[in-house]
């Protein structure tokens, strides 16, 4: 019974031993392990990097070019037009004249050719300026020539009156601009927001596979040494089991370890979307390591102001505010009649040739004609039911914008929250990680004297290990908690240096 025993046990030895040199042989399981292309990097050339060639913020980026396309859309409705118009006709017929039996051949030809140019101002005004020449050559009849100008001014006093009513596309126009500039704004800040957490999720999966791999470095020591206290008899054959499967286990969490790394190296490419050249399997080189930033938090009544001032989302709401009180004044404006007042001033010149029957403002024939255009919708449904929908829909916008004060509040206090956290982490990981380094030292050198065994001596290094991953996270969620606190403020770009305004140029 006890041969047999042994023997199972020199078995299992020998399985998990098998085990851990099958791992141990193959630590480079993934392409980026082996690859051949680097990319050194700081976190600021990432940042703009990303900002320059990241294609879903080259597609964003043309969102303000397109908004602005229509404002000029709209400013085109008061822009002059100018239409000239020319044509000529000639017809042939037959005239009785007096008694004569016999009918007249009368041919006549005739040309007109008028020149208009009006504009339309944000007043409700139309002006109209014409200039005229028409002709007329019979066989019979006297040749006839005549000539004007002719200006029409046209006023809307009532519906159309303003520039209220008549700027309001064009202000609404404007409105969707300065929305469209924030939302790249806001789209530019999540994109480096996410710049910097992939800098540094990277940059600690590359550290926690150094610290795996010094934890299976650890345990095959563990290894080595109990193997050599096992040949001379001062340990036990199944102590080795134990080390066998920390080893197989470290082996394990440095497998799982390196995927990670690679999630997180395809994903920094991907929003950096570097040079053509550069493969899938470029090994990013971060040139920047984790620090503590200089500047101290502010008190969070400070940070709440600064989110009040900057949120992209708010100005977003503010500018729908705008708009619905733009829509409020052009829907009222609606409801009234429609009352135009115009005029029109001519002179006419005539005269037997062409020459003297051109345009002549000093011509003594002249026609003034003036009056008024009244329209009165006896029901005007349509109309009242616009300006019902923009009153509803500027109180809906009203709530909304306080609603959205409120969350951005909440917002800033959570992340303000979550900085203090984990800055406090920090310190207590670190002081941390130094005693559990000494707890190993003394755990390692009693086991030396033999006073201690394999179980403590993996008990303390796994202790360790945890210790240094801690240590390291803490820090990245430090960092990570900043960017969160200034994403929520609205002010990553500005304090990252980004000028806002050119993002979009």
């Amino acid at each position: 019974m006890f041969i047999k025993s042994a023997t199972a046990k020199i078995f299992l030895a020998i399985v998990f031993l098998s085990i851990a040199t099958v791992f141990a042989a193959d630590t480079n399981l993934f392409l980026s392990e082996t690859g051949e292309d680097t990319l050194r990097i700081t976190l600021k050339d990432a940042i703009f990097m990303a900002l320059e060639r990241n294609p879903s913020f080259l597609i964003q980026r043309l969102e303000p070019k397109i908004a602005g396309t229509n404002v000029s859309e709209q400013l085109s409705t008061y822009d002059p037009k100018l239409n000239i118009v020319g044509n000529k006709s000639k017809n042939k017929t037959q005239r009785f004249l007096g008694s004569r039996p016999d009918p007249f051949e009368l041919t006549t030809d005739r040309y007109q050719y008028d020149v208009t140019l009006s504009q339309a101002l944000p007043t409700g005004t139309i002006v109209s300026a014409n200039a005229n020449v028409a002709g007329t050559l019979s066989s019979i009849y006297q040749d006839q020539f005549s000539g004007g100008y002719e200006l029409t001014v046209t006023q809307s006093l009532l519906r159309g009156f303003g520039f209220g009513a008549n700027l309001a596309n064009i202000r609404h126009a404007k409105r969707d601009l300065e929305i469209s500039t924030a939302e790249l704004k806001s789209f530019a800040e999540n994109l480096v927001a996410d710049v910097e957490n992939a800098y540094w999720t990277l940059l600690l999966t590359a550290q926690e596979i150094n610290i795996r791999r010094r934890s299976l470095e650890l345990a095959q020591r563990q290894l080595k040494e109990s193997e050599e206290r096992l040949a001379v008899g001062k340990l036990p054959v199944l102590e080795l089991a134990a080390v066998h499967a920390e080893v197989a286990t470290r082996q394990e969490a440095l497998i799982d370890v390196q995927s990670r790394y690679e999630q997180a190296r395809l994903q920094f490419l991907f929003l950096l979307n570097p040079e053509e050249q550069v493969s899938w399997s470029t090994i990013p080189i971060l040139l920047d390591q984790p620090f503590i930033p200089k500047d101290s938090l502010d008190n969070i009544a400070t940070h709440e102001a600064v989110a009040l001032k900057y949120r992209s989302d708010l100005k977003q709401a503010q500018l729908m505010m705008k708009m619905g009180e733009i829509e409020i004044s052009r829907t009222r404006n609606g409801l009234l009649p429609q009352l135009d007042f115009f005029i029109t001033l001519s002179r006419t010149s005539y005269a037997k040739s062409f020459k003297e029957g051109l345009p002549d403002l000093k011509s003594p024939f002249y026609d003034i004609i003036m009056g008024v255009n009244f329209e009165f919708p006896v029901l005007n449904q349509r109309a009242r039911a616009q300006s019902r929908r923009a009153l509803y829909s500027h109180e809906q916008l009203e709530l909304a914008m306080k609603n959205m004060e409120r969350l951005i509040q909440r917002d800033v206090r959570s992340a303000y929250i979550e900085v203090i956290r984990s800055k406090q982490q920090t310190v207590a990981t670190r002081v941390t990680r130094e005693l559990q380094d000494k707890k190993l030292e003394a755990e390692q050198e009693k086991f030396r004297v033999g006073k201690s065994t394999n179980f403590l001596v993996l008990q303390a290094q796994r202790d360790f290990i945890s210790s240094q991953l801690d240590e390291a996270q803490a820090m990245v969620a430090y960092l990570n908690a900043l960017i969160n606190l200034y994403v929520m403020e609205g002010t990553l770009l500005e304090r990252r240096g980004i000028n806002a305004t050119e993002v979009s140029n």
